[in-house]
């Protein structure tokens, strides 16, 4: 695809947030082949996951293209229905907010809602819910499905490798961060290395424990040791605070939200067989939770882990031809 346009946009829902986050956020756009401000076209928002630069633009590895790159191509074939592609920037102090409104980060859910107006106001989209899709990997798979959980603003949802069955995608990583945190001098010591560094797999790993439990604390004075499931000291385990994480699980969501998402066009899950963060058992519980309350959905589980894993969002996407339709042209008619 060609370079992105990059929007400046002040968010009100951002400004005076709880971390002092700055409120003015870029919005990456991405314009399908042909994109000439006349005929409009459908808008996938992508969401990134947690601790990942707010761009398709960019290749992961020295192998292969950038998504934005691999997804322009399906669009020229005509494996994607062609579509604009929108990056919001929902990145916080602590490297993610969820894209919820948390009391403790932020109110990002809320910001994603001003994105999706800003976009419909300066480019020439399908501007209501059966136009828009929202996509996302790992904590971007978490915050696709909850927007399609409880807005109305999207009617098809792909999540890939998502945040869900806490048990088994949180609780597993708690010993090991509590390690880093205590060899980096204690929760300030670990937060001071957010400008030092080194920032790598176990830093990345325990900060993002630290970013889940202010995502989901309820109150703006949590402290980042307090929004902790376990004393970081000495292991204590908070059931309280436990359950409030429980809480924004999908797997426990799903009830009450149930009618929603089988209202959904197009509600796509995916995860590799062998997550490196145990994420495909997250999504095998809430694939069985989805068919016990008779939504319906794809599901998928593909050969890898939780990287690399880029050359899936290409098929995965391709489905949304049957939400979007095809005209002669080989346009979208949403």
């Amino acid at each position: 695809m060609s370079e992105p346009v990059v929007l400046d946009h002040e968010s009100t829902c951002l400004r005076g947030n709880p971390l002092g986050d700055p409120h003015r956020r870029r919005i990456e756009v991405h314009l399908p082949p042909g994109y000439d401000g006349i005929r409009r076209y459908p808008v996938v928002y992508w969401l990134p996951g947690y601790g990942a630069h707010p761009s398709l633009g960019n290749r992961a590895l020295a192998f292969g293209a950038s998504v934005a790159d691999r997804l322009g191509r399906a669009m020229t074939d005509g494996r994607v229905p062609p579509a604009l592609l929108v990056v919001p920037d929902c990145t916080t102090a602590y490297g993610g907010s969820q894209y919820i409104d948390s009391a403790a980060s932020g109110r990002y859910a809320g910001h994603l809602a001003e994105v999706v107006a800003e976009v419909d106001r300066h480019f020439a989209t399908v501007p209501r819910p059966a136009g828009r899709a929202v996509a996302g990997k790992s904590s971007g798979g978490y915050g696709a499905l909850v927007a399609g959980m409880t807005s109305e603003l999207f009617s098809a949802v792909l999540a890939f490798s998502p945040d869900a069955g806490f048990e088994h995608c949180y609780l597993p990583l708690l010993p090991a961060a509590l390690d880093t945190v205590r060899e980096t001098g204690g929760i300030d010591g670990l937060l001071a290395r957010r400008h030092t560094g080194p920032h790598d797999v176990p830093f990345m790993v325990a900060m993002s424990i630290v970013a889940m439990g202010m995502c989901y604390a309820d109150t703006p004075a949590t402290t980042p040791s307090d929004a902790l499931p376990c004393d970081p000291v000495t292991g204590l385990f908070r059931d309280e605070v436990w359950r409030r994480w429980l809480r924004h699980d999908p797997v426990r969501m799903l009830p009450a939200h149930a009618g929603r998402l089988a209202g959904l066009g197009l509600l796509h899950l995916s995860v590799g067989e062998r997550d490196d963060y145990g994420m495909h058992w997250g999504a095998r519980a809430l694939h069985a939770a989805l068919d016990t309350h008779g939504v319906p959905h794809t599901y998928r589980e593909h050969e890898g882990g939780h990287h690399g894993i880029e050359h899936v969002f290409t098929e995965a996407l391709a489905q949304l031809w049957r939400v979007w339709g095809r005209t002669e042209a080989g346009t979208c008619a949403a």
